[in-house]
């Protein structure tokens, strides 16, 4: 599932360069940005002004900083972007500009421009040469300190609507944005009053639909709209105001239909309203082989039902390999480099052919490609996002693994593509999120075959997917599923009922220093587990080692391991976590070091966080020396081929080989156990949402009373679940589970700080400061009580 899509960068990024600066009586003064997603304040920028020297003449710089602070299927994904300009001091025309994106993850992409009288030169970090873009008629490079264009024709010439040649200086090409005159409009930003005109902004070549506020006096744009992001000129102080934006809100649409093994489904009728931004879409662009669609289509605003029912390719009459496609001018750009698809990049050529090597035909080489892909690049968010970052790093989001398969088709004479749109997942009950997969291109007879190697589809997507195009955005509104089929039947029919050889396993489990309880069910004839309320992960059957792989990924697997009773009472969960690579280096193997392991021997890096694991002989056993752990850690020998298991942890590792069969890397997995049962509060949480608060009061005391809780925790827990019903603003059900506790344990001073809290938000100021009085009371240093006592009576007596 695409975790962040790269619209939202690049987007952001376009806003941020046009409105990076404002006046020239500002120019040696830092102007700040607030930036919002959905209404939240996520980001700020900062824009500094400066003179500088560049081809050996005077010049002014602009240097331009972005911090968004992201979240995406739980996770923290931060992200930092910087543009520089160097200007002609005279006439404000752009002669150099730089790009970069970076993450918290470590990983970096960047562009560079540089701008000559008849052609520019763009070159990408990750590759060696510089593609050269002609400058045929009149070709706009937006700057942060002046647009004379708009100067000259709206403010000056009184024109209403006018379409320009504008250059992307994150994609790299040239495309026309149609201008138009809305009217003016007086706003208030940073403490400062502005009489703007009001433009909207058509980009023709990805369909949006921007709003832009630019200053009268001046021509800068001061306020940027574009779909649901915000960006504006802000006072200082909104650097510490931001908070973490959800994206989950933005790109997932729920649909309260869970379908375990939806990668079996065949056939798909969606009703649909969504709107998306990257290509111009239509009717007609919506319908193909695979897919139909019936409604409307305005300004990207997509409205109506979707039939999928892909087509499966079994490979025959499929293309010799490798081939040759010279001449055929429609498929020269799916052949070529492009960003973030580094199909050119000597690494990714030599992988490509490595892995292709001996193919009968093409379709073999594609689907080779595609399970290297699936089976070696960790799912993870941000990730790699180019093509060979995400080679060097092997993790990514599904637009990361969609990009290297396509470079990697390209390198070797494969004409291939992204086909983005939405995918179905069992995220959040059955919901439909942004997603990316590849298509690779089988000769004119056969045409152009969907396949996901991020979700393991090989040589086939399931029914789930629905595409918008190679380049857009997905914003639902709404989704509804109107009917499916799985595999050859109708909507799933199988039996509730429980077979015997899976009744020992179902049922919840809890891990023990986390609290966290997963529960493993029985649906759709299989094993799936409910990740925290998140996602249900259906399972395959297990294999001769007992593992039970997840469906969605060969890096998570589950076992069930059984006592000397033949019960099962626990769950091992084992994660791929990071996968190294083996630094080619000079390196001195101790004699001692048997000889079938001395090729282990020797450092191995984890890129993204650069991290070196080195493999060692020592006192006489394989060993490991891991990062910021002074002893080497004692490596024993596993049931598995090729893995070994630090002897003082939970983790393992196994050893990699290439098609050469030598050791190319490691991959690092962390073992989890949980135990079979759960806590009071998921017991309680389930009740509500099941059957209502009153069955849950009734159920909690009779835990209670039966002694059936594990006390050393239930307070913790309960109060943990509390704060969550907190934070979703339940506060009818967060008062009732810290009532409850306080009931348990009413020596606790923490349980009445807890509620206190909730009643103040609640709006019971004096139940409130009777709560906060008992925790004092309980806890004379219970400082944060303290200080919201203060704060409630200041506020009483206002």
């Amino acid at each position: 599932m695409k975790t962040i899509e790269n619209k939202i960068k690049l987007l952001l990024t376009i806003g941020i360069i046009l409105i990076s600066g404002l006046t020239m009586q500002a120019q040696y003064e830092r102007l700040y940005y607030g930036v919002e997603i959905d209404g939240v304040l996520c980001g700020y920028a900062t824009t500094d002004i400066s003179k500088t020297e560049y081809r050996g003449l005077p010049m002014l710089e602009t240097h331009d900083t972005v911090h968004l602070m992201l979240k995406a299927l739980g996770q923290d994904m931060n992200m930092e972007i910087i543009s520089r300009h160097v200007l002609y001091p005279e006439t404000y025309d752009v002669s150099l500009n730089y790009t970069t994106f970076k993450y918290d993850a470590g990983n970096m992409i960047s562009t560079q421009t540089e701008v000559f009288d008849e052609y520019a030169l763009r070159t990408e970090a990750s590759r060696e040469t510089a593609d050269t873009i002609w400058l045929k008629d009149k070709v706009i490079f937006d700057n942060p300190l002046s647009s004379p264009y708009l100067i000259e024709d709206f403010f000056d010439g009184g024109v209403k609507e006018k379409t320009y040649r504008i250059y992307d200086y994150v994609r790299g090409f040239i495309v026309d944005q149609k201008f138009t005159l809305l009217g003016e409009e007086n706003i208030h930003l940073a403490g400062k009053d502005f009489n703007t005109l009001l433009f909207n902004i058509y980009n023709a070549q990805d369909g949006t639909n921007t709003r832009s506020w630019v200053n009268r006096d001046d021509g800068m744009i001061v306020q940027f709209e574009i779909m649901n992001r915000k960006i504006y000129l802000a006072e200082s102080t909104v650097s510490k105001q931001i908070s973490t934006v959800d994206l989950d809100n933005t790109i997932f649409a729920k649909v309260d239909k869970n379908i375990s093994n939806f990668t079996e489904m065949t056939y798909l009728k969606v009703k649909a309203d969504l709107k998306s931004a990257g290509d111009v879409i239509t009717v007609e662009s919506l319908n193909f082989p695979g897919q139909t669609f019936e409604g409307t289509v305005f300004e990207n605003h997509v409205q109506g039902i979707f039939e999928i029912e892909p087509l499966r390719y079994d490979g025959a009459a499929a293309p010799p390999f490798p081939t040759s496609y010279a001449g055929e001018e429609k498929l020269k750009k799916y052949l070529e480099p492009e960003i973030f698809i580094e199909s050119d990049h000597p690494e990714i050529i030599v992988k490509a052919e490595e892995i292709t090597s001996g193919s009968k035909d093409s379709w073999e080489a594609a689907i080779r490609l595609s399970k290297w892909v699936g089976k070696e690049i960790r799912g993870a968010i941000p990730g790699g996002t180019s093509a060979i970052n995400t080679l060097r790093i092997r993790e990514g989001e599904c637009g990361s693994h969609s990009r290297l398969l396509a470079a990697f088709c390209r390198a070797v004479g494969i004409p291939a593509r992204l086909s983005i749109g939405c995918m179905y997942s069992p995220w959040y009950g059955g919901s439909f999120g942004q997603h990316a997969w590849t298509e690779v291109y089988m000769g004119n007879e056969i045409g152009w075959i969907a396949i996901d190697a991020t979700i393991l589809e090989y040589d086939y997507v399931d029914a789930g997917h629905i595409k918008l195009g190679e380049g857009t955005t997905f914003h639902p509104e709404s989704m509804e599923i109107l009917d499916y089929r799985i595999g050859d039947g109708n909507e799933a029919s199988v039996s509730t009922e429980i077979p015997p050889q899976y009744e020992n396993i179902v049922g919840p489990y809890t891990h023990a220093e986390k609290r966290d309880v997963l529960d493993v069910l029985y649906a759709d004839g299989g094993i799936s587990v409910d990740i925290l309320g998140r996602m249900v992960l259906a399972l395959h059957e297990p294999d001769e080692q007992g593992r039970r792989y997840a469906k969605l990924s060969n890096a998570l697997y589950f076992s069930f391991p059984k006592n000397e009773s033949g019960e099962v009472n626990e769950m091992h969960i084992v994660e791929r976590v990071y996968a190294t690579k083996k630094l080619d280096v000079e390196i001195s193997v101790d004699e001692e070091t048997p000889d079938d392991l001395k090729s282990m021997i020797g450092p191995y890096v984890i890129a993204q966080i650069q991290k070196e694991f080195t493999v060692i002989w020592h006192e006489g056993q394989l060993s490991m020396l891991v990062p910021d752990v002074e002893e080497p850690r004692p490596l024993g020998k596993t049931e598995i081929e090729n893995r070994w298991r630090d002897t003082l942890d939970a983790k393992e590792y196994e050893f990699k080989t290439n098609s050469d069969g030598n050791i190319e890397g490691i991959d690092i997995f962390i073992t989890s156990v949980l135990y079979k049962g759960a806590t009071a509060a998921w017991i309680i949480d389930k009740a509500i949402e099941e059957d209502g608060m009153e069955a849950a009061l009734i159920k909690f005391n009779e835990l209670w009373n039966n002694r059936a809780l594990d006390l050393d925790h239930t307070e913790g827990d309960m109060n943990k679940l509390g704060h969550k019903y907190l934070g979703e603003d339940r506060i009818e059900e967060a008062l009732m589970v810290f009532k409850l506790n306080i009931d348990a344990f009413p020596q606790s001073w923490n349980v009445y700080d807890s509620y206190g809290e909730a009643l103040m938000k609640n709006g019971e100021s004096e139940e409130a400061i009777e709560s906060y009085q008992k925790s004092i009371a309980l806890n004379p240093e219970n400082e944060h009580g303290k200080k919201m006592l203060e704060e409630i009576i200041l506020t009483e007596q206002e």
